[in-house]
């Protein structure tokens, strides 16, 4: 993910959202919103859920923004943080309230947008999502999310550590145990 504003705009945001200024607020939302949807919607795989949870998301953060503490020398990324952390424990907390334990597809990119017009690259593209799809249900929580927030939403490792609670030489280490557990797993599914 791409900084969606400096660092001195987003403390100025922080302010003005504590002050309930509908402006900042929705400008937040706009930064925000498309990319928590498409998080929360590839872990959960429903639409309308992914929809609820991430109005869900906001109205906590219009809550809480009052006790949000940024990081003066990087708000930007401990506002991002912040927000998927709150979306990532939404998403558990929609599992545990639903006293599920399925795989949930994590489908990073949908077939349709690499594919050609034939029939045979559709069933390929299709198997290969299928395969990727089985092979993320196999890592650990902790290395499906560095998986998604890295590659799937384009965080840098401070953002993807803020969103996992963990330092970014942790996540460096996670994103290393993650692929090559894909890598292998793939290997030994494609022979």
């Amino acid at each position: 993910m791409r900084d969606v504003c400096t660092d001195a705009e987003m403390l100025d945001l922080i302010q003005r959202a504590r002050k309930l200024d509908e402006a900042a607020f929705e400008r937040l939302y706009n930064m925000y919103a498309d990319k928590l949807y498409r998080y929360i919607l590839a872990r959960v795989g429903d639409t309308s859920t992914a929809e609820d949870l991430t109005a869900e998301v906001f109205l906590r953060v219009l809550r809480r923004i009052e006790r949000f503490q940024p990081d003066p020398q990087h708000p930007v990324a401990t506002f991002s943080g912040w927000i998927y952390r709150i979306a990532a424990n939404l998403v558990t907390d929609h599992f545990r309230s639903r006293s599920r334990h399925e795989t949930v597809p994590l489908d990073i990119q949908p077939p349709h947008r690499f594919l050609s017009n034939t029939s045979e690259d559709i069933a390929a593209a299709v198997d290969r999502q299928d395969m990727i799809s089985r092979a993320l249900a196999q890592l650990t929580e902790d290395q499906r999310l560095v998986i998604l927030c890295k590659f799937g939403e384009g965080m840098s490792n401070r953002e993807t550590a803020a969103v996992l609670g963990k330092t970014e030489g942790a996540v460096k280490s996670l994103q290393h145990r993650a692929l090559a557990t894909l890598q292998r797993i793939l290997s030994a599914e494609s022979s």
